[in-house]
């Protein structure tokens, strides 16, 4: 019993110490790893990382392209901008080609410190005659900047509104 108490003090004692030698110079691991000592913010107490020298996961070069493949809706007819807290909602209503339009979105086409311009877009299933679509979209304070022309296209026309 007394056998069996000690093993385990002396377990405990070595496995307590463990957080203390990982880092100091008794640990063979830390042998010949020589460098720099690390830099430490005086202010939070955190190492300094030099962030030049990580690699990004992705490369500053690569363009990424999404490509929306809905079509425009054939016509806009009416444009509404209302002032919300935070932004402006803006509320479009078109027709589409065919019957069965789903999945309508407004989506931002060219955004300049000029005009916004929007695309009016849903996919279309093949039925007779023009359904009618309407959509909405919040857009913050933030993303409009100085924005004083919204513009939200179709396939055949375009209206155009002044904030």
């Amino acid at each position: 019993m007394l056998r069996t108490i000690s093993i385990l003090a002396l377990m405990a004692l070595t496995a307590s110490g463990c957080a203390r030698i990982s880092e100091s110079r008794l640990n063979p691991f830390n042998w010949g790893l020589g460098g720099e000592p690390e830099e430490i913010d005086p202010a939070t107490g955190a190492p300094v990382i030099d962030r030049s020298q990580i690699r990004p996961l992705i490369p500053p070069d690569r363009i990424i392209r999404t490509v929306d493949n809905r079509p425009l809706v054939a016509e806009v007819t009416q444009l509404e901008i209302t002032p919300t807290v935070g932004g402006i909602v803006i509320r479009a209503s078109g027709r589409a080609a065919s019957q069965g339009a789903f999945s309508a979105e407004l989506t931002v086409a060219e955004a300049s410190s000029a005009g916004l311009i929007l695309d009016m877009r849903a996919f279309q299933e093949g039925g007779a005659g023009g359904g009618n679509v309407t959509i909405a979209r919040f857009i913050s304070d933030g993303d409009l900047g100085g924005v004083s022309t919204i513009t939200v296209r179709a396939a055949t026309n375009s209206l155009s509104r002044r904030r």
